[in-house]
């Protein structure tokens, strides 16, 4: 498999330029395509979140708790103006990062096995539709947007996962190691009831996510530009 740098680097670098593509072909400004690109580059990390004593893990997900708890908290500031705006603001930022650090990290590094579910596509599309109706509901973002951010976290996702695809070949040996297909993958035949469970678990956060047509619309209208 991939290590965390090679993760980060080429998680970041897919990143950008999609984020910078999009921006491009004027689907959406210059902060949010700096958010996309932050987002997907999260999202690049985000299946070793099973890794439970690997130090780069855990000083990775240190910065990303970091960054996703500011984010929220800028986000929540461009929104509202108060005499107390700014004590919200730290409050939110402190209870953001604890809560993403020590609460859903730690949980999902001691009840899961890398290289389990997790590192399934499925998975992966669970915490993009639930970052999708996150920003929409709770930041009050716009639906374009919000579908922007769950697709960058998504794809950041999936390069992480072909990394580590393309790093269970032996190039030079034309051979494929024991870890080849226990990166990327949509099912497993011994886990049939778990993974019903969680492709119900997708079609319910499908059904509750903000409508998806106009951001549809704009990847067929930039698709049409090539």
């Amino acid at each position: 498999m991939a290590n965390f740098q090679t993760h980060l680097s080429v998680g970041a670098v897919a990143s950008i330029a999609i984020a910078g593509g999009g921006h491009y072909a004027e689907l959406y400004g210059i902060t949010t395509a700096v958010l996309c690109a932050i987002v997907g580059t999260l999202g690049s990390l985000l299946p070793d979140i099973d890794l439970e004593h690997s130090k780069p893990a855990s000083q990775g997900f240190f910065a990303v708790s970091l960054i996703v708890s500011t984010l929220i908290t800028i986000l929540y500031a461009n929104r509202y103006s108060a005499d107390q705006l700014v004590l919200d603001a730290l409050i939110l930022w402190a209870t953001a990062f604890l809560v993403l650090r020590f609460g859903l990290f730690e949980l999902f590094s001691r009840l899961t096995t890398h290289r389990g579910m997790v590192h399934s596509a499925p998975y992966m599309a669970v915490f993009a539709l639930a970052l999708v109706s996150g920003v929409f509901y709770g930041l009050k973002l716009t639906a374009f947007v919000s579908w922007a951010f769950g697709a960058m976290l998504f794809i950041g996702a999936m390069v992480h996962l072909l990394l580590d695809e393309i790093y269970s070949v032996n190039a030079f040996g034309l051979k494929l190691k024991k870890s080849f297909g226990t990166a990327l993958k949509f099912f497993e035949t011994d886990k049939l009831i778990q993974y019903a469970c969680l492709y119900a678990v997708l079609a319910v956060l499908f059904y509750i996510a903000p409508p998806y047509q106009d951001f549809w619309r704009g990847l067929v209208r930039v698709a049409k530009l090539f």
